[in-house]
Order: structure tokens, then sequence, then C-alpha cells
């Protein structure tokens, strides 16, 4: 095949994927939970269960709220976040939120809370796939930044998402989950 042929091919592939891509768009309305794998640099290691969700208001902001309880610790966070920019298929977002953290070991017993600024992209890949990426600065103890991807493939016309998520900072955490998406 010669080369003009080739990058003829390859156009018309990525056009046609772009088209697919196209059709649709992230959804900011779910609730989500699943199985956490959590690895601080200090303390040890421990798996537990996450909760949340986000509820899209006037089409380009987001309310947002997470539950997570990992053996000794407890986290939880609500916030808002704006979504938008960049057409259908691929979302810009920035969040802000406040966090808490609570380590109840009977001895070591601490709690603090600050705030949380967070950024990042939400891609459809065609019809029933996902990827984030996300940084986020946390302000809860010591200051932390951390990045996030994640990967969702949907199933049942888009309702029903099972992802993975891996995050990397003072701790790394890694995510396998479900998500039900609310609304159309």
């Amino acid at each position: 095949m010669s080369t003009k042929k080739l990058l003829l091919a390859m156009v018309v592939l990525l056009a046609g994927a772009g088209t697919v891509s196209a059709q649709e768009a992230p959804k900011w309305s779910y609730i989500e939970g699943g199985f956490i794998d959590f690895s601080p640099e200090a303390g040890a290691s421990d798996d537990g269960l996450f909760f949340g969700g986000s509820m899209e208001i006037l089409r380009i902001f987001h309310a947002i709220a997470e539950y997570d309880e990992v053996g000794d610790y407890s986290f939880w966070n609500a916030g808002f976040g704006w979504h938008g920019a960049f057409g259908d298929p691929l979302d810009a977002f920035a969040e802000i939120a406040w966090r808490n953290v609570d380590y109840d070991s009977g001895s070591n017993d601490f709690s603090d809370d600050g705030a949380s600024l967070a950024a990042g992209v939400r891609w459809m890949l065609g019809k029933n796939f996902e990827l984030k990426g996300t940084a986020t600065w946390a302000d809860v103890g010591d200051s932390d930044a951390t990045f996030r991807a994640e990967g969702l493939f949907y199933l049942l016309g888009n309702k029903l998402g099972l992802g993975a998520s891996f995050e990397l900072g003072d701790a790394d955490t890694a995510r396998v989950f479900a998500r039900w998406n609310l609304g159309r």
C-alpha cells in the first residue's frame, strides 16, 4: 500500500472514531461505590470501601461528595465543580472541596480537615469507554499533591459503569468500582 493510501486510511479511521466519540458526553450525575487498596507512606497499608456521587447543576456545574472507610482511617469530602470547555466527548473540570480525615487506632487518634483543589479531563473514547485524569492539591495536615488516572467501561446503555483507578501521592490508592449514571 502506498504512503498516500495509508495516510488516507488513517485519516478516515480517526475521523470515524471522532464522530462516534462526539455523540457522547461524560455524565456528571451518578452514584458509585467500590473497593480501595490504600498504601500510605507512613503507616500500615489497608483495604476498605468507598461510596460517593456527583450531581450536575445547570449543565456546567456539579456537586460532589464521597465517604471512604479504610481500616483505622475514615475520609469524607464535599464540594462543587465546573465542567465543560471542549465539547461533548472531552470535558475539562475544576473542583473545590472540603475534606476531613479521621484516624482512630485507640492510642494515636487524630482528626484534621482542610480544602482541596482538583483539575483534570474526562474523555469519552467511543460509546462505552471513558478515561479520566486528575491532579489534586489538598491542604489537610501537610499539603499533598496527587495524580489519578481512571478508566471506566459502560454497560446497559451507559447506565452502569465498571472502572478502576490508581492515585499517586503521599498515599498510593488503587480502586475498583461500579458507577450508576442518573438521568438520561
